[in-house]
């Protein structure tokens, strides 16, 4: 009996967590969150970019091929000045890894490094930034 009311007091506090953010009126931004739309969907292009230029035939793939290295160069650039927070930013740096495919240790390398892993170990959003 006691189990059964401690699941359901946890349940109704998740429910309750769950309602807790307001949308605004455009649908793309929610409280204590920073959201750009134009900044993601030219990341999201971007890491297309990325995606089809790692398709492109590598023959070194320390290297990769120009047309990684621009596309990647292109993605550090606007990830590094996208007004979104620290976890977005993050999330955006997996998909671009992902779409490297293992053509080139280098962008890999630079992508690694551009993460903002010690703001969010500390809680700082970028908000802004």
């Amino acid at each position: 009996m006691l189990r059964a009311a401690a699941i359901l007091s946890c349940a109704a506090l998740c429910l309750a967590a769950c309602g807790g953010s307001k949308h605004s009126s455009q649908g793309t931004t929610t409280v204590g969150s920073c959201v750009n739309a134009a900044a993601m969907t030219r990341l999201h292009a971007d890491v297309a970019a990325i995606k089809r230029a790692s398709n492109l035939p590598t023959k070194n793939r320390l290297d990769g091929n120009p047309a990684i290295s621009k596309a990647t160069d292109t993605f550090l650039h606007d990830v590094d000045t996208a007004p979104i927070d620290n976890k977005r930013k993050n999330r955006m740096i997996d998909l671009a890894m992902g779409s490297l495919a293992n053509q080139c240790e280098q962008c890999f390398q630079a992508l690694e490094a551009e993460r903002p892993t010690i703001n969010l170990r500390y809680g700082e959003t970028g908000c802004g930034a």
